[in-house]
């Protein structure tokens, strides 16, 4: 499934958008990139709701905390599935994903799961629409 303005527009998410005025006094959509609709958390989690309620996937859980020594925690997991869903929030003017210390410890955490035996799909604003085709392609293995 592609997600347009549209379909977000249905799903209720138009509160993720603000407006700003750009040097020419232009209305323009704060979450707009390169004419793509930018997701937030929230789309992504209205995004998963739609495929639990579609029976694609049995449940997920937000905020998973999978280690109990580093405290790392995924966005959303699948946990009977072993699945983690991350939102990499790279877009923001400051985000601790572009420092090399908050990288470095995305790596950390990443490879930990892995070890750990989970899968992890990483999201940004450009490919959050992936995780619906994603998920099919993990579900059908």
């Amino acid at each position: 499934m592609s997600w347009t303005k549209k379909d977000l527009d249905r799903l209720n998410l138009k509160h993720n958008f603000k407006e700003n005025k750009n040097k020419s006094n232009v209305l323009v959509k704060k979450n707009i990139i390169n004419g793509k609709i930018s997701a937030g958390k929230k789309s992504i989690k209205t995004l998963l709701w739609v495929l639990k309620r579609e029976g694609m996937i049995e449940n997920y859980v937000e905020e998973l905390q999978f280690d109990d020594v580093r405290k790392f925690r995924f966005d959303w997991a699948l946990p009977d599935l072993k699945i983690a869903i991350e939102y990499e929030g790279i877009f923001s003017k400051k985000s601790r994903h572009t420092t090399i210390k908050g990288f470095t410890t995305d790596c950390e955490k990443y490879n930990l799961a892995q070890i750990m035996g989970w899968k992890v799909l990483r999201y940004t604003a450009n490919n959050y629409q992936n995780i619906e085709k994603d998920l099919k392609k993990l579900l059908i293995l």
